[in-house]
């Protein structure tokens, strides 16, 4: 394996003004629009995983992160290497190997090992060094923006460190984070009558900033581009289709195949789905080749898979139809354009959000419970699938868009909210209904509410 870049991946080991030259770091001094993303709060001896969509801000995070390691250690401590060009466990064990022969053996040092999942069989090579002893005191983060294996790989290796949170995952921003991001946020109390109030007088704002979010997604980038231009070139959604397609790629997935499930799953966005009705209308002659290409997409956070509630058992049940959500407004819009193969993207896309902002809240609003859920839960053994689910009676006159333990969430875009709206909700503990622009203690309009949410999770989800 050819060495000679590792000085280049690593500029800190000589060079104290390499943060002016770091391509990521150049960057986000040059946006305007800035999020300080708050994940790994410590980072303690052992193994972390960070996982998150292409281009949501893994690597730079990882950039800031050493730049504030080396402010306090060693520089030449602190390694980091992109993982694309490696493509097995003894090229990474060499590698790694040759870092710690350089480093000062005697002090803590720190792995950064970006896109790890290309890496074959790469938890072999992490398990051979720990057990030769030459991982003891290193922190080492890998992150990817697969995330197939990743997390159950690093549960399954000795010394990964069983105290504290260990898997950690960038989501998009949240409409809240994003109007903070874009000084649009409006300041709340932490009274709930008196911000309810405040949302209330601010209604005009929130909706119009919501359907610009609709448009951007939580995507630093993309908002950066929007608030600049006021659109999104396709460029830019071809930057993110880019390292879509070249995924696909690498885990041997036809593109061809996954575009045309991603526009089965947009023809029914927000119903009820089967394996058997996505491959409806493609040439793939398998359900189960359905099932491995939308578990491939959702493992590379393109989509979010939610499954019908037992009632009864309180646990999804896996067997029956299924719902697929995109994970965040900017994924989506930019496979409208690959599947509809346009140009002139964005104005397209600004119709087809007026059209479907009911559809489109539905998926807001997932990803939302979803995140905040996350934020919540300390453990490292956590799957929203276990806990977020729809509901329909057998009859299917009654149904629940989601519903968290016994909480239901129905959202209902519309002018008018009418009694009957809410009678679906009656079968649960408690419920809220999401609306257009209704307030009242248990209906919120959506723009509203998913600030409320993010504020007071406990009110909502406890």
């Amino acid at each position: 394996m050819d060495y000679s870049n590792l000085k280049e991946a690593n500029p800190w080991w000589e060079d104290k003004k390499w943060v002016y030259q770091d391509i990521h770091l150049a960057k986000l001094e040059k946006q305007e629009i800035k999020w300080d993303y708050q994940i790994i709060p410590e980072l303690n001896q052992g193994i972390y995983s960070l996982r998150g969509p292409r281009q949501v801000g893994k690597t730079t995070w990882i950039k800031q992160k050493i730049k504030s390691l080396t402010e306090s250690n060693n520089p030449k401590n602190i390694f980091f290497y992109s993982c694309d060009d490696i493509r097995n466990f003894e090229q990474l064990m060499e590698l790694i190997g040759l870092f710690l022969e350089l480093a000062d053996t005697n002090k803590k040092k720190y792995i950064f090992l970006d896109e790890i999942p290309y890496v074959k069989d790469w938890q072999r090579g992490i398990k051979h060094l720990y057990d030769s002893g030459k991982l003891s005191k290193c922190t080492i983060i890998l992150s990817g923006s697969h995330s197939m294996d990743i997390k159950k790989s690093i549960e399954q290796l000795p010394g990964r460190g069983d105290e504290g949170k260990r898997h950690f995952v960038m989501f998009p921003l949240t409409f809240s984070q994003y109007l903070k991001a874009v000084k649009k946020h409006i300041k709340l109390t932490n009274n709930f009558k008196k911000d309810v109030a405040i949302v209330k007088l601010n209604l005009r704002m929130l909706n119009k900033e919501y359907r610009n979010y609709l448009l951007t997604g939580g995507f630093l980038k993309i908002i950066n581009e929007f608030f600049t231009t006021k659109e999104i070139a396709d460029s830019s959604y071809d930057v993110y289709l880019k390292w879509v397609i070249g995924d696909l790629a690498k885990w041997d997935l036809r593109e061809n195949f996954s575009k045309q499930i991603i526009r089965r799953i947009m023809e029914s966005y927000t119903s009820e789905l089967s394996w058997s009705s996505i491959k409806s209308g493609t040439d793939i002659d398998s359900h189960h080749t359905i099932l491995k290409y939308v578990n491939a997409i959702e493992e590379m956070f393109v989509f979010n898979i939610l499954y019908k509630m037992d009632f009864n058992k309180k646990v999804p049940d896996f067997p029956k139809s299924k719902k697929v959500y995109f994970s965040d407004p900017l994924i989506l819009s930019a496979c409208y354009k690959w599947v509809h193969s346009i140009e002139n993207s964005f104005q397209e896309y600004k119709k087809y959000v007026d059209k479907k902002v009911d559809k489109l809240s539905e998926g807001v609003l997932l990803n939302h419970l979803i995140n905040i859920v996350y934020k919540g839960i300390k453990s490292n053994i956590y799957d929203y699938k276990d806990i977020i689910y729809y509901w329909t009676n057998k009859s299917k006159t009654k149904e629940v868009d989601f519903v968290y333990k016994d909480i239901g969430f129905e959202l209902k875009y519309q002018e008018k909210i009418r009694a009957e709206d809410y009678r679906t909700l009656k079968e649960f503990k408690k419920g809220f209904l999401i609306t257009k622009k209704t307030f009242d203690s248990r209906t919120f309009p959506i723009s509203a509410f998913l600030i409320l949410l993010e504020k007071y999770p406990k009110r909502f989800l406890n």
